[in-house]
């Protein structure tokens, strides 16, 4: 069957205002805050889901005594549907009049696990004043991300970069990280540039991060080039533990400066890298990672502009707090 055959046999069995309908549905899950939403009477959006189960042959929402319940077709059909209901009003009408104080959706953001304990708190705060009833979904980089970015799942993403990644995703570079070591605040290191031998000397507290870090470690893999092999004493997913681990033990954790920079330093020090240690360190550049054919999307660039604002203002911190250090 053809495109245009497919496209008639959809449109004489689904009115597209009906999809309007469905998406309202989904995102407040009950009929009078849908029918409010899209100025209908409340028997008008009941009978405009009859259609849609009618159509989708599934019963879609579940009444419950706290409104509707989603059936796993309706959420399948709700994660695909905003950006596609946008995309078209984008080709229709054009991308100039988004107003993110009146989207009512989920935006998902994939951020790589150091990069969000720093980036994420302001980025979510920046988002949500100016949508405010907008619902932000922060999940760690995957090896499925870039296909969940591809597939229009995910809206966007950051990554140390450069990735090997489809030429359907685009990759623009945000900034660079600037690496340091953490350590309880009376640690028996005294030198205020720590060098690689400090690693033979004291265990290693590391970061787990889904599909970055779990079969090798990026600081053990840099102290081979010194012949050193570290103990690896710890490998958490969860930063609190490691952080608490610091203040009882004589770990060392490297990190981010940025990361750093927003820990409460009564109990902790952070101790620079020595210059011939850190010139091994791989590059700290980490970029945004968006999906071709909707980078262009108002949606899109909205929320682009919200996180390259972000990093702008927390590299800026960074730089003038290290001008401080050095005066």
């Amino acid at each position: 069957m053809s495109f245009f055959q497919q496209y008639g046999l959809l449109m004489s069995q689904l009115d597209l205002n009906l999809l309007k309908v469905f998406r309202a549905l989904i995102e407040v899950q009950n009929t009078r805050k849908a029918a409010e939403l899209l100025h209908l009477s409340q028997p008008a959006v009941s009978r405009c889901l009859s259609r849609l189960r009618d159509y989708f042959d599934d019963e879609l929402f579940i009444r419950t005594s706290h409104g509707l319940e989603p059936t796993s077709k309706a959420l399948e059909i709700g994660a695909r549907l905003p950006a596609a209901m946008d995309l078209l009003m984008e080709a229709v009408h054009g991308s100039d009049n988004f107003d993110p104080s009146f989207y009512h959706g989920k935006v998902t953001i994939a951020i790589n696990g150091f990069i969000a304990h720093w980036l994420a708190p302001p980025l979510i705060s920046s988002i949500v004043k100016q949508a405010p009833d907008i619902e932000i979904q922060i999940t760690n980089w995957e090896s499925t991300t870039p296909m969940l970015l591809t597939e229009g799942q995910i809206q966007l993403a950051v990554n140390y970069f450069p990735l090997d990644i489809s030429k359907q995703l685009v990759q623009k570079k945000l900034g660079h990280e600037k690496f340091v070591v953490l350590c309880r605040k009376d640690h028996p290191i005294q030198a205020e540039g720590i060098k690689p031998e400090h690693f033979e000397l004291y265990p290693l507290a590391s970061l787990l991060i889904p599909n970055w870090n779990e079969f090798k470690n990026r600081t053990a893999e840099v102290l081979k080039k010194f012949n050193v092999t570290p103990k690896i004493q710890l490998r958490s997913s969860q930063l609190n533990i490691i952080l608490n681990a610091l203040t009882e033990t004589d770990m060392l954790f490297p990190c981010s400066k940025l990361l750093a920079a927003t820990l409460d330093t009564d109990k902790l020090k952070v101790l620079e890298v020595s210059s011939e240690f850190y010139d091994s360190i791989p590059s700290g550049d980490f970029a945004l990672i968006t999906a071709n054919k909707s980078r262009r999307h108002p949606l899109n660039q909205w929320l682009q502009a919200c996180l390259s604002d972000c990093v702008k203002e927390q590299l800026r911190k960074r730089d003038e707090l290290e001008k401080k250090e050095t005066h």
